[in-house]
Order: C-alpha cells, then structure tokens, then sequence
C-alpha cells in the first residue's frame, strides 16, 4: 500500500487530468476555440504524475515534482493578473496563497525517506 500523501497527491493530479480532458474534449468537439496544446499538456503532464506515483516509478516523482513548479507559476500569473487588473485583491491573494501550497508536496517529494521509496519501487512491509 502506498503511504497516504502520495495518494492524495496522485488524487489531485488525477483531477487535474479530468479537468484537462474535459477542456480537450470541448476544443476537439467545437464548441471552444481555444488552444488545444495547453490542455494536452497538461493532460499529459498530470496523467503521467499519477500513474507514476501510484507505481512508485522515480519517473513520475520527478514528473510530479515538475507539475508542482508549472501549477505554481500558473497560478502565481493568475494572481499577478488579478492583482493587475485591480479587481479582485483579495481573490488575487488567495490564488497566490494556493500557489504556495504547491511547495508542500514539492518538499514532500524530495525528502529523503520518499526517495528511498520511490527508487526501491516498492513499500516495505515491515
């Protein structure tokens, strides 16, 4: 069984991909004109951080920790655009509040113990 931060973790990437994968289907179905690539990346990039966490793969603690840094910039260019457009401060904060939090399951990540985990592939069943 995998320790229950990793899971959540995989849980919050497996939502990002649903997202991702709803955006996609409206662009792919036509009644969005946005750009496709963003979404296909992120559904790419989230997709492969769960499945990856979920079989302890080194890969996808690597591709986890890197989503983290892209959901953190993302959401710190939101907050700088709400900020900017001066409307909605506090929103504006609570955005960057959330981009913050982002650095939790990045320090999560690169603890030792986890890496450990991680390269062995497996949870020792002590």
């Amino acid at each position: 069984m995998i320790p229950w931060p990793i899971a959540l973790l995989a849980l919050l990437y497996g939502v990002v991909a649903a997202l991702a994968a709803q955006s996609s289907w409206t662009i792919l179905s036509g009644v969005s004109s946005r750009p496709l690539l963003v979404h296909l990346a992120w559904l790419g990039l989230s997709t492969g951080a769960t499945v990856g966490l979920l079989f302890l793969k080194p890969w996808g603690r690597l591709l986890a920790i890197w989503t983290s840094i892209l959901v953190m910039v993302v959401l710190l260019a939101v907050s700088g655009m709400l900020v900017l457009g001066a409307k909605e401060h506090g929103f504006g904060f609570l955005v960057a509040v959330m981009a913050a939090v982002q650095m939790l399951p990045i320090r999560y990540l690169r603890l030792p113990k986890v890496k450990a985990l991680f390269r062995a592939g497996r949870v020792s069943e002590a």
